[in-house]
This record gives structure tokens, sequence and C-alpha cells, in this order.
């Protein structure tokens, strides 16, 4: 039914309006166009007005000139084409590439705001078109469109359009025009010589207006026009002024931004810094050992007796004693060993007596210590248990990962094994880098200048490993 309706609406226009119609709007959107192209991208080709006017049972045409799209969508207040006879009588006019929508005898329900939809691949575009339909013929003319202030190189082209609706004025000495002055320096004005302007009409005579076009624009032409729209009764004035827009000039650089050192430069810091740090995470560690040794103070004269005191389990001995001690004396530290017992609650007071005595206290965790509960609660207690102990510096060993939870929950004071390990120095030994572990380890070690190569006799009775055995057999995991 609604189709039926808008198809009825287009036989009734058309047939009021026939060839009369055709010939007033067909030719509306290929006359008086830009001149510029901007290489085949989607443009208005004429001035869009963003008001238009009508008078009740007149001929009325609303009009999107563009170019460069791919369709176009008409829309009265948010509703799309088609319409029904209730919303507007406006129908499209299909031999003007839909740019164009009309009626013969506009009404007062066709009132409100009309929109073009203008789309191609990549872009979208809207103008939007208030109409308003009187009664009558209003008294003042009603302007369309009036050209911007402009800035504008001198040689190009500038075009001004004053446009204004006025209805016919059935009068025989009396019409409606535009026309443009020119307003000199002394305040006066002079008629712009009929050569630069070009009157218009569309509707039938109702909407007038004149262009004001310099091919090449002077200085001369840089000034302020004045737009006169007359309308038997009625005057209206309206200003637009052209400005001379200056040409930017190149600025030589005589000290140009030095491009080719500064991309060369940072090429080869780029490669310096990545070299560097290949370098600090091969040697890195390895290189703040020997810093420490040939730097660091000497701890001496401190009144303590060994270096290193060692605390471990009964299942960790081979471990310490056949491993641990040797290396470390080997590289000049004086060590002691202390077995601790299988009740952790007693590692506290165990080597309280014994540690303050040594520079480093080093302590293994594995397993074997812990009576074969590797679960944080035990852990936990553990570290709490050395972490109480005053001096020395404590240097924790730990022979397997620590357990880790995502979830783990927090005691009463807020600490998490996870918390408290960080907070300590636990180092873990790494089966698969071993000399990682040891470089580690002597980093928390006091400084030595040199290495002994004479070994403490006593410790010759120590179990040692064998070809037959590695490290990995001694770890009780």
């Amino acid at each position: 039914m609604f189709k039926m309706s808008v198809l009825l609406k287009v036989l009734v226009v058309f047939g009021f309006c026939g060839v009369k119609c055709s010939n007033a709007i067909e030719d509306y959107c290929s006359v008086n166009t830009f001149d510029d192209d901007i290489g085949g991208l989607m443009h208005f080709t004429k001035e869009p007005t963003n008001e238009e006017f009508a008078i009740v049972g007149k001929f009325k045409g609303l009009h999107c000139c563009a170019k460069g799209y791919k369709s176009i969508e008409w829309f009265k207040d948010g509703q799309p084409y088609p319409w029904g006879l209730d919303l507007s009588t406006l129908v499209i006019f299909p031999e003007n590439a839909n740019q164009t929508i009309f009626t013969h005898h506009v009404q007062s329900g066709d009132t409100g705001v009309y929109s073009c939809l203008l789309r191609n691949e990549t872009v979208m575009q809207t103008h939007t078109i208030n109409l308003n339909v009187f009664d009558k013929l209003p008294d003042d003319p009603k302007i369309t469109y009036v050209s911007e202030d402009k800035e504008v190189f001198a040689g190009d082209t500038t075009r001004l359009l004053c446009e204004a609706f006025g209805g016919r004025v059935n009068l025989p000495d009396a019409h409606s025009e535009v026309i443009w002055l020119k307003e000199l320096t002394n305040g006066s004005t002079v008629e712009v010589p009929a050569e630069v302007q070009k009157t218009i009409s569309r509707e039938e005579g109702q909407t007038f207006g004149t262009y004001l076009i310099f091919n090449e624009t002077k200085l001369d032409d840089y000034a302020t026009y004045i737009c006169v729209i007359s309308k038997p009764g009625n005057t209206i004035n309206k200003s637009v002024t052209i400005k001379e827009k200056v040409r930017v000039q190149d600025y030589i650089n005589r000290n140009p931004f030095p491009l080719k050192e500064v991309l060369i430069f940072s090429i080869v810091a780029i490669i310096l810094l990545t070299t560097a740090l290949v370098v600090i995470k091969q040697y890195g560690l390895q290189g703040l050992v020997m810093l420490k040794d040939r730097f660091g103070s000497v701890e001496e004269n401190d009144g303590k007796r060994n270096d290193v005191l060692i605390a471990y389990a009964p299942k960790d001995s081979e471990l310490v004693l056949g491993v641990m001690v040797p290396n470390l004396e080997g590289r000049g530290y004086n060590c002691v060993a202390k077995e601790l017992s299988s009740d952790i609650t007693n590692w506290r007071t165990a080597l309280s007596q014994q540690a303050p005595s040594s520079r480093r206290l080093i302590t293994i965790l594995s397993p074997g210590s812990l009576k074969n509960s590797w679960i944080s609660t035990s852990l936990y207690q553990a570290l709490k248990q050395l972490q109480s102990i005053e001096t020395p510096r404590l240097i924790c060993v730990s022979l397997k990962d620590l357990p880790s939870s995502e979830n783990e929950t927090k005691n009463g004071a807020g600490e998490t094994l996870a918390s408290v390990a960080r907070s300590m120095n636990v180092i873990t030994w790494e089966r698969s880098n071993d000399s990682r572990f040891w470089l580690n380890l002597c980093r928390e070690l006091p400084a030595k200048r040199s290495v002994s190569s004479a070994v403490d006799m006593t410790h010759q009775s120590r179990p040692r490993l064998t070809s037959e055995r590695s490290v990995d057999n001694l770890m009780v995991v």
C-alpha cells in the first residue's frame, strides 16, 4: 500500500509538471559548477545551501550536487526515502542522478529537515537542508546562501555567491535582484562591473542570486564587497571580504638538520646497546664478582674467625662436605660446617652461638632438612627461624625450587612464603647452570683479593666426589 502511494505521488507530480518541470531541474547540477578538479575525490560541485524556502502550491526543488560518489540517499526528519504523502510530497528526479528531489505543488507538511547522504568506497558525507514552507509570500527576502570571507592567492580564481528567496513579484515595473557593490577605502561604494557578475535564478524566478567571479584575482580585487538583496519594499545588505593569502616561502636552512648523521649514529648506538646487553647477559654476573673481589672492601680484623658457616641437614652432608666446602676453600674462603637437627624450631638456638664468629651464614634448604615436607608452611617456618638470627649475613641455598601458589593465603602479619623469600637472600642451586650458581653465591661472600692455593689439610678426611658420583646424585630432592 505504501509503495502504491509513492508511485501515485510520482505520477501526480510528473502529470502536473511534465516537460516544463523536467527542464527546470535537470540542468541545475550541471551549470555554474566549480572549475576545480580534485582528482576524482568526492566533493560538492556547487555551493550547497542550508536554508531553502517555498510557497504552498508552488514548485520546489532541493539539490545535492556532487561528484565522486557511488550512491546518494535522501532523508526527511531522519526517515529514509521514499516517503508517504503524509510525510513529504517531494520525489527524486532520477534523470539528475538522484541529486535532486522536487515537487510541483509544495505543501505545508513538506516543511522539515532534509539531508542527503553521499557514499563511495571510503568516504561518507552528509549535507543538511532546512526547508521552510510559507502559506503566503513573506515581505522580506530570505537568504539561502552568502559566501564567507575568503583568503585568496594573487592570480587564483575568486568566486562569491549571494542568493535569496523572494518569490515571484507580479508587478510590471518592479522586480527582485541581487547586485554586488565594492567598498572603497574612503567608505563609499561603487557597483562592481557587470562582466564579473553573473545573475542566476531557479524555481521560475522564486530564488535568485548573483555570482561575483574574478578569473585572476589582482591586488585591486582585495576589498570588502556588499551583496545587496532587493525586493520591492525591502533591501538586505551582506558584506564579504576578500583578503590576500600570502605564499609562504620555503626557508633555506643554513644549518639543516643532520638527518643522515643522526640516522647513522642511531644505528651504531642500537648495535652497541644490543651488543652490550648480550655481553651483560653472558658475562655480567662474572664481571660483578670480579669487581667485588677487586674493589670491594676486604672484611678483615673484624673479630670473626671464619668467612663462612655452612648449616645443613645430615642427608645433605656429602653435598656440603664433598662439594660446597672444597669449592669455597679453593676460592680462598675459610669454611666451617654444622649439622642441623630435624626440628626446625631448634635452628635458631643451634646457630645463634656459633654464627656470630662467621662473616656469612649459608643454610642449605632441602627436602631432607625439612623431613621431606617440601610445602609452603614448613619452608615459611624454616625461613622465619633463620631470619630471626641477627648476625651474620644470611645466605639460603635451596636445592629445589620453592613451591609457588598464585592464591597463597597471607598470615596474620600479611606475609606469604613468596614475600618472605623475596626479602631474604635465597639462591637456588641450578643443576643445568652450575657455574651461574657459584657466581651468584660468590657475589654474596666477602671480597677476596687473591685465591690461596693452599687447602687446609684437616679437610682431606672429608668425603670427596668420585668420577662415578655427580652433584645430582648427592642432592636429595
